[in-house]
């Protein structure tokens, strides 16, 4: 009994004295003793916050009831539903994944990865001054185009440009050197298209004609982004050179430009490109149409040697606070002349016109009600003319968009 009760009362003094021990955490300053484990243990504590404060999570939305003429059909519409994560984990190391949630889940068969998967890459800066950066992985096209750099819950209406002719995203290496800040150069080596040239053809229902996918179906973006007059006008500008089909070689230029004032912006883009071989299909079924009209033993194929160019105008002013007037217009043509082919300069235009108006009710949220009016007309002319239809249409919309800032 006298055992048991010694140790009892050891181990009450022996407790009574460790926890009058100050703990790490609230230990003096100049406690050198315990200065390891205090900083060890506030690193343990602090660790996490900074990391999720660099870390961001944003949902992109856009929904709205379209109205539109010619016997179609009206509904409420999802526009836009991306979801992206992104941030810094260690100083000069980023990355960015974005989905877009109403788009394709299948993985595409030259890069094995999903339509709907935007971005999944890491952006690293490097060299004495940071200059250097390389960005890895699937990104976006780094091609000269604001109407597509723009966000997306922001474009209600987009041209061809940027819906049919440009690989928007792709898996990619891009190396980038700012010359100081206000001047960047970029190098983007690029897969052509996600899928291989088999298989658009494929789904175009095309025979081969002497065609075959290249060896390397990849291209090269140079591109040159630029600020002036004190940030008040940025450049865009870049040329592409790429192979699809093999031995036939394409090239672009696209050039855009912006303006930014304190109630106004406004953005021109300018582009042109030459297909070889139209693989994106936009210009070849008029052309095949045209040609079995003329010979109805025509086979459809891929059109050749393909021009296309044409500009972007989008306009945005503030007239009272938290109110917008927005307009955009639409100017796109293609041309197939040479060899001296009857198919002529400029035989199918595109052009689209939007004019709408946006309120933001709560001027710290990214958050809009708009409606705006939407015309469009696909024009043929010359021979092409004869074997195709105008296409015409009117859209009136009105909805809600939204970019959330989750964390």
């Amino acid at each position: 009994m006298n055992m048991k009760l010694l140790l009892t009362i050891t181990l009450i003094c022996s407790s009574g004295y460790l926890f009058a021990q100050p703990s790490p955490l609230s230990a003096p300053a100049n406690d050198t003793s315990t200065s390891r484990v205090k900083d060890e243990s506030s690193f343990l504590i602090k660790r996490k916050p900074d990391i999720l404060e660099n870390i961001h999570m944003n949902f992109l939305l856009r929904s709205s009831l379209e109205i539109p003429d010619g016997g179609r059909q009206s509904s409420i519409r999802l526009n836009e539903a991306r979801f992206e994560v992104l941030g810094t984990i260690v100083p000069d190391l980023d990355f960015r994944v974005r989905y877009h949630l109403n788009s394709s889940q299948m993985p595409k068969d030259l890069d094995n990865a999903p339509g709907s998967l935007d971005y999944a890459a890491v952006n690293y800066r490097f060299g004495r001054k940071k200059k250097w950066s390389v960005n890895v992985g699937k990104q976006a096209a780094f091609v000269g185009s604001w109407e597509f750099e723009n966000d997306p819950t922001y474009e209600y209406q987009y041209s061809e440009f940027v819906n049919f002719q440009t690989n928007l995203f792709m898996m990619a290496i891009r190396f980038g050197y700012q010359v100081n800040q206000n001047h960047s150069f970029f190098l983007q080596l690029h897969n052509t298209d996600n899928s291989s040239f088999n298989t658009t053809q494929a789904n175009a229902g095309y025979p081969a004609d002497g065609l075959k996918g290249a060896k390397n179906p990849m291209g090269v973006y140079a591109t040159w982004q630029g600020k002036m007059f004190n940030q008040k006008f940025l450049t865009f500008w870049s040329y592409d050179i790429s192979q699809y089909a093999s031995g036939k070689t394409n090239h672009s230029v696209a050039l855009g430009n912006k303006v930014i004032l304190n109630k106004f912006q406004a953005y021109l883009d300018l582009q042109w490109a030459a297909l070889a071989v139209d693989y994106i299909n936009l210009a070849t079924p008029s052309i095949n149409k045209y040609q079995q009209m003329v010979n109805p033993a025509f086979t459809p194929v891929f059109a050749r040697d393909i021009h296309y160019k044409g500009a972007v105008l989008r306009m945005d002013y503030e007239f009272i606070p938290g109110w917008f007037i927005t307009a955009k217009g639409i100017l796109e043509s293609d041309s197939q002349t040479k060899n001296n082919s009857t198919i002529g300069k400029n035989f199918r235009e595109n052009i689209g016109i939007v004019a709408g108006l946006e309120y933001q009710p709560i001027p710290s949220q990214h958050m809009k009600l708009f409606g705006y009016y939407y015309y469009n007309q696909v024009k043929f002319r010359h021979v092409v003319a004869d074997a195709n239809d105008n296409q015409h249409l009117n859209l009136f919309a009105v909805g809600v968009l939204y970019s959330v800032n989750a964390f």
